[in-house]
């Protein structure tokens, strides 16, 4: 039964204040008051004058066992001329205090209804101004940003750094104030740049290539590649423009230039991997005057780096059998000549027998994993021979002009069998010379 009223409680009428008892008693909403419900009135009260019974039987008229509102009317209004207004004004007040108190409810759900409207509109619109901004470049997200720096050659624990740096209000996205921020702050200067890829190769910053560790030596590595965007095994001076605006497009092509001038030690218009590494590590391992096995272990491990690398992308381009065949065409027999080893084989194995398929044996060999001859049953490097082939030199020990009688350090340092800016190219550069060549 719906109550027409000024507000909560507020009555304006007689009418209007009879109906609204008739809801407070009307406990279950069914339109009519039982026995039930008018006892728990009374009882609430304490009434015991007039009794349930006297009003029932003086004012159900239909002789229900309860009140409709007319009943109820006549009632409470005291009709028969009984005095009901001690009764009725105690009923009226607890009426008014409980529709006041549901009207407090019906507000507060109301104002959070609209409180919820105004904040998803809010929150709607935001988003659709970040979407806006994100088409345009004036925003990116957790992952893009991580992407973006990883394909410019930082590793990611610099990237995930970088970004923690950069999303000052952590909301998982840097916009475009944050952007600027975190540009001026970290990425404003070539130093700065140089100093951060630094960081993701040693974490304290210095880098000697002898000295550090494989994980170090990828990451040194993977730089050079990631800048290498063709592939042709060095960067010019497009390569290293997409790379420095990638990290600061506020860097301007003298910028570029300048860094350029920078790491072209020889000033032919290309960044070789030994004049990358000079220009990160602050080390020219062309120029400096170092002793011969120190200048051998710094190129062994560049090498080692690469190859292994160039191995594993061969593999999962699934190229590892034609890269196998270009390693062996193109640096077996060279290598074999330079260092006087007398081949009794020369067959490329590409499957996973530990014994050659052509002469049943395994004395010599060449890993294509990487890259390294062996004197030895496993590889000097540690690597899964079987899941990238070897190439044998000798079966058997041929006594003269066998490397085997040579200490395992030199070959540690010497016993790379390839060509470093050769295998500086990516996986197909490397096949493609190959048959060219």
């Amino acid at each position: 039964m719906a109550v027409t009223v000024g507000k909560y409680g507020e009555t304006q009428y007689a009418g209007e204040e009879v109906k609204l008892i008739f809801k407070l008693m009307d406990a279950d909403g069914s339109g009519k008051i039982d026995r039930e419900e008018l006892k728990q009135v009374f009882v609430r009260n304490g009434w015991t004058n007039p009794t349930i019974e006297s009003v029932l039987q003086d004012f159900d008229k239909d002789g229900s066992g309860d009140f409709d509102l007319i009943e109820f009317w006549s009632w409470i209004n005291g009709h028969d001329g009984r005095a009901t207004e001690p009764m009725r004004q105690t009923l009226l007040d607890e009426a008014v205090a409980k529709e006041k108190e549901h009207g407090a409810e019906l507000d507060a759900k109301l104002a959070a209804h609209r409180k919820r409207k105004e904040d998803q509109a809010k929150k709607d619109e935001e988003e659709a101004r970040k979407a806006d901004e994100r088409a345009a470049g004036r925003r990116i997200g957790h992952k893009d940003f991580i992407k973006q720096k990883m394909d410019a050659g930082l590793t990611r624990a610099v990237a995930e750094e970088l970004y923690g740096k950069a999303d000052e209000d952590h909301d998982g996205e840097i916009d475009k104030e944050e952007i600027g921020w975190f540009v001026s702050d970290n990425l404003a200067t070539l130093d700065q740049v140089k100093a951060t890829f630094r960081k993701g190769v040693a974490e304290d910053g210095n880098i000697k290539v002898a000295d550090i560790d494989d994980g170090s030596l990828g990451s040194l590595i993977n730089t050079f590649l990631a800048w290498d965007k063709d592939g042709d095994g060095c960067i010019d001076q497009e390569e290293l423009g997409k790379v420095l605006k990638a990290l600061n497009p506020k860097f301007t092509e003298v910028s570029v230039s300048k860094m350029m001038h920078e790491m072209d030690a020889n000033d032919d218009g290309f960044v070789d991997v030994h004049e990358f590494v000079d220009w990160l590590t602050g080390e020219n391992l062309k120029k400096k005057k170092m002793k011969k096995k120190a200048k051998e272990q710094q190129d062994s491990k560049l090498a080692l780096g690469l190859h292994r690398t160039r191995a594993a992308q061969a593999k999962d381009q699934g190229l590892l059998e034609k890269f196998l065949q270009a390693q062996h065409s193109n640096n077996f027999e060279a290598f074999c000549e330079k260092k006087k080893l007398k081949v009794t084989c020369g067959h490329l194995n590409v499957g996973s027998a530990r014994e050659c398929e052509k002469c049943g044996g395994r004395h010599s060999w060449i890993c294509h994993c990487c890259g390294w001859v062996n004197f030895t049953e496993d590889c000097v490097n540690g690597c899964a021979v079987s899941s990238y082939g070897w190439s044998c030199i000798c079966g058997t020990c041929p006594k003269k002009k066998c490397g085997c009688k040579k200490k395992p350090d030199y070959w540690l340092r010497c016993g790379f069998t390839g060509d470093l800016d050769n295998i500086a190219l990516d996986v197909c550069h490397i096949i493609e010379k190959s048959a060219e060549d």
